[in-house]
């Protein structure tokens, strides 16, 4: 298992390496002009070209890729184009974005893998009708949805009719607050693992001692609980409220328009892993239906999900550029829309580094659970030689 994860955790650098190293040379080939170009009617000609040399660009490509391979390996992403003349560090930029990004669709991912694998293990285990048709249409239907009509849906009913949820955050709070909105989003975060790595301690203990484990909504709603009263220990419980009130908007649209896909994946795994062997067996025991399909089924049949849900990482946190235009919200989608539409070239080396280095983290750890879940998968290289 240690030399499998070794070997995947070296195979994925050395292709997320080379993946940069193509986008480095792309954007600037195939991409007319540079980010001078952007600026060329506010600038004339002699300050175009001093521009130019001041920030490199006046270098051949293959000069300005090695600057920035040095720059990396002295763990220097460099300097963003964004503020050309104060200059903007790329670090500085990323404790921006990746908060925003995490708060909002690391939490929506969570939330909308906790409810749609719920559902559709129920509309699966339930079988056709009018309540598990109900709710696989109006999934598909969400699933479907052009985000930015549903994000206009969304403000007008929440925010503008009934005043439910602000749409921006409060100018007069944050105007006297000691801590930067910065700051506060990624102490949310650094609670909420806390939360729910104390949530799942204790169901292993609920487990262990009553032989049942609660529900998985038990277990998000206890979290989301516990991840609220730290904000009232830590003293950001008003700054954390205000964000979380702003950041509700892009989150239910997240969830609404993901849950689906996570329910349509768990429902068909269900339905091809009810028919299994052991599936069979653990019938012919005389376990009860609940047992069998929430310790064996659903065991086996969340594998498809997480799988999904990896494959997609590197959507989530760039796709979803049509949910943050439209409500406002600034995370690492947005941020590398424009910086590759400028030509940013050091902001989108320093994104999609970040990005690529949370898909190989997720990767190892899935292949992680996906050993502890199905005891039918061991990573044993020795055991694999065998059989080739």
């Amino acid at each position: 298992m240690i030399r499998f994860i070794i070997r995947r955790l070296l195979s994925g650098l050395l292709i997320l390496f080379l993946f940069q190293t193509v986008v480095f040379f792309i954007i600037q080939i195939i991409l007319p002009g540079d980010f001078v170009s952007h600026l060329a009617l506010t600038l004339t000609n002699s300050e175009s070209q001093e521009l130019r040399e001041a920030l490199g660009l006046n270098l051949p490509i293959w000069e300005r890729y090695l600057a920035w391979l040095m720059n990396l390996l002295r763990g220097d992403l460099g300097m963003s184009y964004l503020n050309y003349r104060g200059g903007t560090s790329v670090m500085g930029i990323l404790k921006t974005a990746i908060p925003a990004s995490i708060l909002v669709f690391g939490l929506g991912t969570l939330i909308a893998f906790v409810i749609g694998q719920w559902l559709g293990k129920v509309t699966a285990w339930r079988g056709p009708g009018l309540v598990s048709g109900s709710v696989t249409f109006s999934a598909i239907a969400l699933y479907t949805s052009f985000p930015p009509w549903l994000a206009f849906l969304m403000v007008y009913f929440l925010v503008n009719r009934f005043g439910l949820l602000p749409r921006y955050f409060n100018n007069s709070l944050w105007m006297s607050a000691a801590v930067s909105v910065d700051e506060v989003m990624l102490a949310m975060i650094y609670t909420f693992i806390f939360a729910f790595i104390n949530v799942f301690i204790i169901r292993a203990i609920f487990q262990l001692l009553v032989n049942r484990s609660f529900p998985d909504v038990v277990f998000l709603a206890l979290s989301i609980a516990i991840w609220v009263g730290t904000w009232q220990w830590m003293g950001i419980y008003p700054y954390a409220l205000n964000i979380a009130q702003v950041a509700a908007l892009p989150l239910i649209a997240f969830v609404l328009l993901s849950f689906g896909e996570i329910l349509l994946i768990m429902r068909s795994s269900v339905l091809d892993t009810m028919h299994e062997p052991f599936i069979i067996t653990a019938r012919a025991k005389g376990l009860s239906d609940q047992v069998v399909r929430d310790r064996h089924v659903t065991r086996n049949a969340i594998l498809p999900v997480l799988s999904a849900l990896l494959i997609r990482l590197p959507i989530l946190l760039t796709g979803a550029v049509m949910i943050e235009q439209s409500l406002d919200w600034e995370g690492i989608g947005t941020t590398l829309f424009y910086a590759v539409g400028r030509q940013d070239i050091f902001l989108v080396m320093g994104l999609i580094l970040v990005i690529g280095t949370i898909s190989l983290v997720a990767r190892l750890i899935l292949d992680i659970v996906h050993a502890a879940l199905d005891p039918r998968i061991r990573y044993d290289t020795s055991a694999q030689r065998q059989y080739l």
